[in-house]
């Protein structure tokens, strides 16, 4: 049905058309009347109809005036014009107007209704072919991503000549140029636990959660690799920006997907490169931190600079090494390490001792070496150093190798980690202590307090998870919680004020966040006995 509204001065003829037609029967409402065309526009843009009929001569606003306004502010209206004039002037100024009919005085209502049916069918018409455009454009809009995907996919490897490059980039409205980039790879895994039928829910989730992280940020592209893969490329304008935006979106990434998932991440970080060519060669240094994942263990966040700025080789984990394992592995892996370890070893396919001692013998002197880097004391560490020779005799077969091997490797990987452990624990300590002085400061933040320690905001931000178990802005928001809790008990202090002591300028935003940590309002928390 289709909403109609007249415009005319003259009484008669308003009641004439609204009278003289039986609108029941036909496909048209009649959804109001005014005697001019002031008096029309208030009415029109509550009703919305779809024909306007309006009079050119009328007092106040003729009905030329009120089609421009209506074609201006509601473009989807029809008019048909009414004139008792037969002048050339008013029909070219009406189509000018974009008027749909122009119909002349006096009128039948068969000649209204007829001109009615003409707008109905021009009205479907439109419908439909608009209808058809969105069509079309969902169709576009579905399948772009897939193009992008396939786009970006080819760009990584190097596929995409360089004259190419900036069309497809234009055409896919990717925003890609930029003075340095940094690829970034994370690995999906499903928890061990997780069912098989949930695997495929479980990997959208992921997708949608990264999503939500990164694609408000116009330096960041993301794309799907494979369905175990999501690769991201930093852009910018600074190396210290591409490298600090990189490893603290890798962060968030991580704690957001493994908290809300049953899912773990590994993330390789490529190192900075310059120019589009670059980014091919970021992503094989990415792939190549993520081959750390066998020595180090999955789950982790893995940052390893390559190329020519940095002058160090990445070591391919095809060739085992031994020092390299005590620097980045983890007591997880030891005994995926030592299988490889075996392998490595071809003389292992003989039945000679002789590189079953060998290989052992590696092993500690490789052991005392990184003990003593740690100034620590090997004899105290491995006394089977000192009675090596009565542990040779015991080893004959690999079975044996392997047991003694673990029971190395486990002691030297828990001496490192002590060192470590005691390395950030004044790092830690002096960043509470430094929290707990200056909670109230509206202005705190990770920066600050990473400046305070010496160390850089990305390095502190990861120390800092990983050995209190929970995230910077997580440990401030607990601290400043107990604040309040205090002084909710303990003073007379409104909630506002308390806020503000307590390092928030938004009482609303305070409130929020003090019910998330007590499940109590303020108000019910200090009355609460």
């Amino acid at each position: 049905m289709y909403k109609v509204f007249i415009v005319d001065d003259e009484v008669v003829v308003r009641k004439g058309i609204r009278d003289n037609i039986n609108w029941g029967e036909t496909e048209f409402v009649f959804s109001g009347e005014a005697s001019d065309g002031e008096m029309a526009l208030a009415q029109i843009q509550e009703i919305k109809p779809d024909i306007v009929v309006t009079d050119i001569k009328m007092p106040f606003m003729d009905g030329l005036q009120l089609s421009k306004i209506i074609r201006q502010n509601m473009t989807w209206s029809k008019i048909i014009i009414l004139s008792g004039y037969d002048e050339f002037d008013f029909a070219k100024e009406a189509i000018s107007i974009g008027v749909t009919e122009y119909l002349l005085k006096p009128l039948r209502s068969s000649d209204l209704l007829e001109s009615l049916s003409k707008v109905a069918t021009l009205i479907k018409s439109e419908q439909k072919e608009r209808e058809n455009i969105e069509k079309i454009k969902m169709q576009l809009e579905n399948s772009v991503p897939l193009l992008k995907e396939n786009f970006l996919n080819e760009l990584i490897l190097g596929r995409i000549p360089n004259n190419e490059i900036f069309k497809k980039c234009s055409d896919l409205n990717i925003s890609i140029y930029s003075k340095y980039y940094i690829v970034e790879i994370i690995e999906v895994e499903m928890k061990d636990t997780i069912k098989v039928k949930k695997k495929f829910s479980e990997n959208l989730k992921v997708e949608s959660i990264v999503s939500s992280i990164v694609d408000s940020n116009k330096n960041i592209i993301r794309f799907k690799r494979n369905v175990e893969q999501i690769a991201l490329i930093f852009k910018g304008d600074s190396q210290k920006y591409v490298e600090e935006i990189s490893y603290g979106f890798a962060q968030s990434i991580k704690y957001e997907v493994e908290r809300n998932t049953e899912c773990v991440l590994t993330i390789g970080i490529g190192s900075v490169r310059e120019k589009i060519q670059g980014i091919m060669h970021s992503l094989a240094d990415a792939e190549n931190a993520l081959k750390y994942k066998f020595v180090i263990g999955k789950n982790k966040i893995i940052d390893i600079k390559a190329g020519p700025e940095n002058k160090s080789e990445l070591i391919m984990f095809s060739k085992i090494n031994v020092a390299d394992f005590f620097k980045y592995g983890d007591k997880s892996n030891i005994k995926d390490f030592l299988d490889e370890y075996i392998k490595s070893v071809n003389a292992f396919t003989t039945n000679s001792l002789m590189y079953v001692y060998y290989a052992f013998m590696d092993m500690i002197q490789v052991a005392v070496k990184f003990i003593g880097e740690l100034e620590g004391n090997y004899k105290e560490l491995l006394p089977e150093v000192v009675e090596i020779e009565n542990i040779l005799v015991k080893i004959d077969s690999i079975e044996h190798f392997k047991s003694y091997s673990e029971k190395i490797l486990l002691t030297v990987f828990e001496f490192r980690d002590s060192k470590i452990k005691n390395k950030y624990g004044n790092v830690i300590n002096m960043s509470k202590k430094y929290i707990e002085a200056n909670f109230s400061n509206q202005d705190i933040s990770l920066n600050l307090v990473a400046t305070n320690v010496n160390i850089s905001p990305s390095h502190f931000s990861t120390i800092f998870s990983q050995e209190t178990g929970e995230t910077f802005i997580e440990y401030l928001t607990a601290v400043r919680m107990k604040k309040a809790m205090e002084l909710l008990k303990t003073t007379n202090q409104k909630s506002c004020e308390i806020a503000y002591n307590v390092g928030y300028n938004d009482p609303h935003y305070f409130c929020y966040l003090f019910k998330k940590f007590t499940k109590l309002t303020p108000i019910k928390f200090r009355n609460n006995d």
